[in-house]
């Protein structure tokens, strides 16, 4: 027997509606299925808009529905998304998101109802009371951030339950003589998905190309012409430190070394490739005038392309780090990054320089959530441009003698824009690495010397 055309309809929004309910965080289903339950329940309340109030409003919200799915996808897209969700505005929208579902089930069952009440047909209001309940169950343990499985399992049983009730409430209406006319319309069903899936691909293309990495302000690097700046660079050579890097330091950074007692100095070798290019990490300390200080900088030069220009990350596990160790912070980080066009060299700060504590993310079997403390500098490399490079630099105060300065750096580059959710090089390094070969590549470099001249080589891998 041929199914009427009014149980194809409530099947769809019913499917739609269970779509919604699923949350599968592997091959994108998170998205993808939310995706096409939005799709399903604009095309089945669009054929039931016509009927009376209550579908007419679902119709709406359906369609609002759709609307916020896509945006919210997009947004996937977009590396710096938590300024948007920051946003008043966005956390209305996303509300709206939350609750739609809930209300189209309301608006289901009270189209419904007034259609079978036309009829002398009488329900009770049993699954408009479990909706609420439900809903309100959820907002708890949404607010609660609870994760466990087993009131999971309930929730879960409990929304396919609330489907089945709605589903025998429209065979019921069937049952009572209903029929669902089908009008011709302008725009197809499918012309409407394929339009969805259209503007959400234009929308992911836009964000990819456009907001996949950072915005930084380039400006023209001029050479200082402070005599004492110059005196100091002087000395600075006289010690050993390598011009090249002198050349890329900040003038505060310069003069905070003037009368430096000594320079100590790791070089690596074979780093990190690109597409063409290798990365060089340098390490050096600089004893400051005031005996037992030092300025630690760990310095990044890409000699060639390196390849894919999205976000870049140089994560420090700092000297004064070390728990009980024989050194102190002093002063503020410093730094910044530099490249090479047409002759002409140009600078910009790091998008973001802190020294942070962060959790991985990632919980360990036996002592939970890991908890980390790092300096992290943020940042994206010119679309164009060569001989990229870059520091950052960091004081120290000796709090015992004979203590190593041991100061470890992880350059993290990002290989390629295949990603989603869109995350920075820094992201991924607060996570633990997880994306590491596949998206992102790390390399790590130590700088351990004793204040004394005696130094290991670096450490690469």
């Amino acid at each position: 027997m041929e199914e009427s055309f009014w149980k194809q309809t409530y099947e769809k929004i019913l499917i739609g509606m269970g779509l919604f309910g699923i949350t599968l965080k592997f091959l994108f289903l998170n998205q993808i299925l939310p995706f096409i339950g939005a799709l399903l329940l604009f095309t089945g309340f669009r054929k039931l808009r016509s009927e009376n109030r209550w579908l007419k409003v679902g119709y709406a919200g359906a369609a609002l529905e759709v609307v916020i799915t896509i945006v919210t996808i997009v947004l996937g897209s977009v590396l710096e998304r938590e300024k948007i969700y920051a946003l008043y505005a966005w956390k209305g929208i996303d509300f709206c998101g939350g609750i739609l579902p809930v209300v189209l089930m309301v608006c289901l069952f009270l189209g419904m109802r007034e259609e079978l009440e036309q009829r002398d047909e009488k329900i009770k209001s049993e699954v408009l009371l479990h909706i609420i309940i439900w809903y309100a169950v959820v907002t708890v343990l949404a607010i609660q951030e609870y994760e466990g499985w087993i009131l999971g399992f309930v929730i879960v049983a409990a929304y396919i339950g609330i489907l089945v009730e709605l589903k025998n409430i429209a065979e019921k209406l069937e049952e009572a003589g209903y029929v669902l006319e089908e009008h011709s319309v302008r725009i197809s069903d499918s012309r409407c998905a394929a339009g969805a899936a259209i503007l959400t691909a234009a929308g992911l293309f836009v964000s990819y190309t456009c907001f996949g990495a950072y915005h930084m302000e380039w400006t023209t690097a001029n050479e200082t012409q402070d005599p004492a700046c110059e005196e100091t660079k002087a000395h600075l050579l006289s010690l050993g430190f390598p011009e090249d890097i002198l050349h890329d330091l900040k003038k505060e950074d310069i003069l905070a070394c003037k009368n430096a007692r000594q320079v100590l100095l790791n070089q690596s070798d074979d780093s990190l490739r690109g597409r063409d290019g290798q990365l060089q990490l340098d390490g050096l300390a600089v004893e400051l005038e005031q005996e037992g200080q030092w300025k630690v900088t760990h310095h990044f030069l890409w000699n060639g392309n390196p390849g894919f220009r999205g976000t870049e990350a140089v994560q420090i596990n700092p000297a004064y780090q070390e728990l009980n160790g024989g050194w102190t912070f002093q002063g503020k980080l410093t730094g910044q990054v530099l490249y090479d066009k047409d002759g002409t060299s140009y600078t910009a700060d790091y998008k973001i320089l802190q020294d942070e504590n962060y959790d991985t993310g990632m919980n360990a079997f036996f002592y939970g959530s890991q908890q980390n403390a790092s300096i992290f500098a943020e940042f994206s490399l010119p679309r164009s441009g060569e001989n990229c490079r870059g520091y950052v630099a960091y004081e120290i105060k000796a709090k015992e003698s004979d203590w190593w300065i041991d100061s470890w750096l992880n350059y993290t580059h990002q290989k390629t824009i295949w990603q989603y959710p869109v995350i920075s090089a820094a992201q991924n390094r607060r996570q633990g690495g997880w994306l590491d070969e596949r998206v992102f590549s790390t390399v790590q470099d130590a700088l351990q010397v004793l204040p004394e001249g005696e130094n290991e080589g670096s450490i690469d891998s």
